[in-house]
């Protein structure tokens, strides 16, 4: 095959850009190059090719009757490269996931471990779905979650990721280390929580800890435990949570644990659509999951 005769394909594009916007300027924004750019590529193509394409004057850029000839060619060439370029780009780039699971565990587990997340994982396009209602997985839709039950969960295949603890959480800042420092401080309240059954209130934890006198009816009441969490990073009392929820905070310092009692909780699930479950990205998401939530430190007073 003889070798293509073809302009610089440098002077084709700028071309084709002035040409089709009727402006030098115009081009030169479009191709982030200067004007003067776009002049010198049209007349190294009209050099190359031996007749004019362009018709300058100081208000417009025409075609040239051989100009739009070739206008025509360059602009339907340049159009099928970029449809092929965006199929192979569709081709090739990783399909969404959807992972939903509470506002909790995304606010307070999932959000600050991003950054690892997309490190471990950068194959899978990630999008969060939060809802504190039980959704349906399926392909196409939502497609995974962390759920948390004792399981096993109706028309998903589950993996178990960690059981669960719930236990008082307060600032540093309010000093406390003995459980006779609750009588002096206020008790937080979470209202909205489901799960575990019975509820992992103040009450529980005192019978459970064998603490009498505690008046645990006392204190503020929030409708979820992220508000009840943020309220004991800023020093406003203590609230009993889930470990798991709250280990990014101990660790930052933000929250000690400081007392040993807590309550058993439910447990913390990866599930999946069926037939989902050996997909390589919800395989790598999985994994991933599972060694965070299994290698978890225990927190540290």
């Amino acid at each position: 095959m003889s070798q293509l005769r073809l302009p610089p394909l440098s002077a084709l594009r700028a071309f084709e850009a002035a040409a089709r916007r009727a402006s030098f300027r115009a081009a030169a924004g479009e191709l982030l190059v200067t004007p003067t750019a776009i002049s010198h590529q049209i007349r190294q193509l009209e050099t190359y090719l031996g007749f004019r394409v362009l018709n300058r004057t100081p208000r417009a850029v025409t075609m040239t009757a051989q100009g739009k000839a070739l206008y025509d060619a360059t602009a339907s060439g340049f159009g099928e490269i970029e449809k092929v370029v965006t199929r192979l780009r569709a081709d090739t780039a990783p399909a969404p996931v959807t992972l939903t699971s509470t506002t909790a565990f995304l606010s307070h587990w999932l959000v600050p471990r991003m950054n690892a997340l997309r490190q471990a994982v950068p194959m899978i396009d990630l999008r969060l779905h939060m809802s504190n209602v039980v959704e349906e997985l399926r392909p196409g839709g939502i497609e995974a979650a962390i759920r948390y039950g004792r399981g096993p969960f109706h028309g998903v295949v589950s993996t178990h990721l960690c059981d669960d603890v719930l236990m008082p959480v307060c600032s540093p800042a309010l000093a406390l280390s003995h459980v006779n420092d609750l009588r002096h401080a206020t008790l937080l309240h979470i209202d909205g929580q489901s799960r575990p059954t019975p509820k992992p209130d103040w009450s529980r934890w005192c019978a459970q800890s064998g603490i009498d006198g505690l008046d645990t009816t006392a204190g503020p009441r929030f409708p979820d435990s992220m508000l009840a969490v943020q309220a004991a990073i800023a020093g406003q009392g203590v609230v009993v949570v889930s470990r798991v929820l709250v280990e990014a905070a101990i660790q930052a310092s933000l929250l000690i644990a400081p007392f040993s009692q807590t309550l058993a909780g439910d447990a913390y699930h990866f599930a999946c659509s069926p037939g989902l479950e050996a997909r390589a990205d919800i395989v790598a998401l999985r994994t991933w999951f599972q060694s965070c939530l299994s290698a978890r430190q225990s927190p540290q007073n």
